[in-house]
């Protein structure tokens, strides 16, 4: 892979997300929490550097692309905010998988979408 190519996605996720210290195993809903509309803002910001292929990836597979909060979300604040003490922290695992900027800048290169 290109390091110039890697280089230019962690810039263009830092700059969308305002996350810093980006790595080429940084997962997009996971690690950066880009999701609803920035990940369209993400995706926009791709499409415009290195072409519209990138609109035709399966995203929804690796964020949540709706807005605002699920119907779900009081009865997960309350498991979180009952259970925090014995698992350590103030979260919940993410459903989606997870699209690390090394394999956004792999795609990209080869032109195509392909299984991380």
């Amino acid at each position: 892979m290109c390091e110039g190519t890697l280089a230019r996605v962690i810039e263009i996720a830092e700059y969308q997300s305002g996350a810093k210290n980006l790595h080429a195993g940084s997962a997009v809903d996971q690690d950066i929490r880009i999701s609803g509309g920035d990940v369209e803002e993400f995706a926009e910001a791709l499409a415009k550097e290195f072409g519209e292929g990138v609109w035709q990836w399966p995203w929804q597979r690796f964020s949540c692309l709706d807005e605002g909060l699920s119907p779900l979300f009081p009865f997960m604040l309350t498991w979180q905010l009952l259970t925090w003490p014995f698992r350590g922290s103030f979260s919940y695992p993410s459903p989606y998988e997870r699209l690390e900027l090394g394999h956004v800048a792999a795609v990209i290169e080869k032109g195509e979408w392909f299984e991380p």
